[in-house]
């Protein structure tokens, strides 16, 4: 509390001592309170995290990962929610509340041990704004990105930037935090092996301002040991990723944007904080501004590498860049005019960049597939698109019953090209996969994405796969087809 008081200027005397102690806290739980608001009426979990809690509960009820049930990514990406559909599995609850209130209750934690490490920075921010802007950051900000990995990654980076900073400036870090901060830079690591750039990045400057190594050790060795743990339980547990990890790397490994926007997307909104940075014209760079804008360029090269231009990749670039720049704005020196159109400057394009990775699921189609199928249909896609079916599937209360999310596997075989053995391999494999679905589960319901059609029913096993089905149904891009013996 002292550390705080000293820093917003607040006086001592009775009546205002307790300010600085509560009011960063309600700035935060402000912020969780929107967060919660917009995730409960507005914006709902997006189709990642809807696939990523369906391929949950196939394995939680037997389903083997890479051999039931097909999955692009790495473990990682399913054990993050694992434990989170188990818990909402054994409460009784949806799996959607309980990982967006984690995740809320993940960010109030972040803000919490940010703005305890920041406390001893050399003219650290005033604490109450400083928590609103974090706050926003880790909680408004992501909106239709609630919850990705990204978003978990950008959580864990926040305080584990600071300890960073704190390293900087010469400033002693506890063993638990040195502990704290190394387990949480591993974990960034595991949920994307790309996000390394920007954990290692922020470290070697933070050394190169102490001139040694010595105090990172604590902290890479706990990130080593996270990371050691993972290569262990992918050894252990999931053998299989690594007899599918060829097919992945040589389809969607492979499958990317146009090169000019996976080279603008991750970077646009980065760079225009990186011009305010620089027309604030601040006397000194503070540490901590220093580390996030260096986390932020890391998981931009992250982005760019990645080649997909989703907007999720987006997120943790965009979110330190902001954060740094507030910094920056709030540090000594800054002339008021000038801070203060560039708040506002930032400001706006925090908005802007929440509208732009809005991504809110058409209600029409769902609307028609609850008229045309029978109450808790099962469902499939004959898609290329994670989004034909997810999240409807779960909106409606329908039952997911394809192998994989989609047919994208086939979409990037295709991109590579089918002369290539391993994707023409992969293409069969994906559309034989669908044709064995179908057979199997006769799903109540086939999800047709319209601008594919005519290409994937060219197939043979495609085409009678779907033989027993006819269309009932179409909004915009999506066809709803049910089996030919019910009555509409």
């Amino acid at each position: 509390m002292d550390a705080y008081a000293t820093q917003s200027g607040c006086s001592l005397e009775a009546g205002s001592r307790t300010a600085p102690a509560y009011r960063p806290a309600i700035a935060a739980l402000v912020a969780a309170v929107i967060a919660g608001a917009i995730q409960s009426f507005w914006i709902p979990l997006d189709a990642d995290i809807s696939w990523m809690i369906t391929v949950c509960e196939r394995v939680l009820s037997g389903d083997r990962l890479y051999v039931d049930i097909l999955e692009v990514n790495p473990p990682a990406s399913v054990w993050l929610y694992m434990p989170l559909v188990w818990l909402a599995k054994a409460i009784g609850a949806r799996p959607e509340a309980v990982i967006a209130g984690t995740f809320i209750a993940g960010g109030l934690a972040s803000v919490m041990a940010t703005l305890r490490l920041a406390s001893r920075l050399d003219n650290g921010p005033e604490p109450f704004w400083f928590s609103a802007a974090l706050a926003f950051v880790a909680l408004v900000l992501p909106m239709a990105l609630f919850a990705q990995r990204e978003h978990a990654a950008l959580l864990l980076a926040l305080p584990t930037l600071a300890a960073m900073a704190l390293v900087a400036e010469g400033k002693p870090l506890g063993r638990r935090e040195s502990l704290a901060s190394g387990l949480a830079a591993g974990l960034v690591i595991v949920i994307k092996p790309y996000f390394l750039l920007a954990i290692l990045a922020p470290a070697l400057w933070a050394a190169r301002r102490r001139r040694s190594l010595m105090p990172i050790v604590p902290a890479a060795v706990a990130g080593a040991a996270v990371l050691a743990c993972y290569g262990f339980a992918l050894l252990a547990f999931e053998s299989a990723y690594f007899d599918r990890l060829p097919l992945l790397a040589e389809t969607y490994g492979r499958a990317h944007a146009m090169l000019w926007k996976v080279l603008v997307g991750p970077s646009i909104f980065p760079a225009i904080c990186l011009a305010f940075a620089i027309l604030l014209r601040a006397q000194r760079i503070p540490a901590l501004a220093a580390v996030w804008g260096l986390g932020s360029a890391g998981f931009v090269i992250s982005g760019i590498a990645q080649a997909k231009n989703y907007p999720n990749h987006w997120l943790p670039g965009a979110a330190l860049a902001l954060a740094a720049v507030f910094v920056l704005l709030v540090s000594p020196g800054i002339a008021p005019a000038r801070r203060r159109w560039i708040g506002a400057s930032l400001a706006v394009l925090a908005t802007y960049e929440m509208y732009t990775w809005v991504i809110i699921p058409d209600p029409a189609v769902a609307a028609a597939v609850v008229r045309v199928a029978p109450p808790s249909p099962s469902i499939i896609a004959l898609s290329p698109e994670l989004t034909t079916g997810h999240p409807l599937t779960r909106n409606i209360g329908g039952h997911w019953v394809g192998s994989s999310a989609g047919l994208y596997t086939a979409a990037a075989a295709r991109f590579v090209g089918l002369d290539h053995p391993v994707a023409l391999k992969a293409y069969r494999d994906d559309i034989r996969s669908f044709a064995n679905d179908v057979d199997r589960h006769s799903p109540d319901v086939v999800l047709v994405n319209v601008p594919s059609k005519r290409l994937l029913m060219r197939e043979p096993i495609i085409a009678r796969a779907m033989s027993g089905y006819r269309p009932a149904a179409k909004v915009k891009d999506t066809e709803i087809w049910v089996r030919r013996s019910r009555v509409p």
